[in-house]
């Protein structure tokens, strides 16, 4: 599981979410994407990786809520936690 630690409405429909990943937060480069669950028998979301923070061990996702799967994404707060980040 990958707790939530931070998160900002961009707008009424767009969240930035910032997720412990030591691991991606390491190895990722520019145009890679996580595939995203947010609960047991959640659909799998590819989301680009907007930033990480290496020291942090963070990365930054900005998800726009579109769907079920997306609004039960942008429903998850501070010390929540996505059940899959691959």
């Amino acid at each position: 599981m990958n707790r939530i630690v931070e998160k900002e409405h961009f707008s009424q429909n767009v969240v930035k979410l910032v997720v412990e990943a030591p691991a991606i937060a390491r190895s990722r480069r520019p145009g890679h994407f996580v595939i995203v669950r947010a609960c047991e028998h959640g659909e799998r979301i590819p989301l680009t990786i907007a930033d990480a923070d290496v020291a942090a061990v963070t990365v930054t996702l900005v998800v726009q809520n579109v769907g079920v799967s997306t609004a039960k994404i942008c429903a998850l707060e501070v010390g929540d936690s996505l059940t899959d980040l691959v």
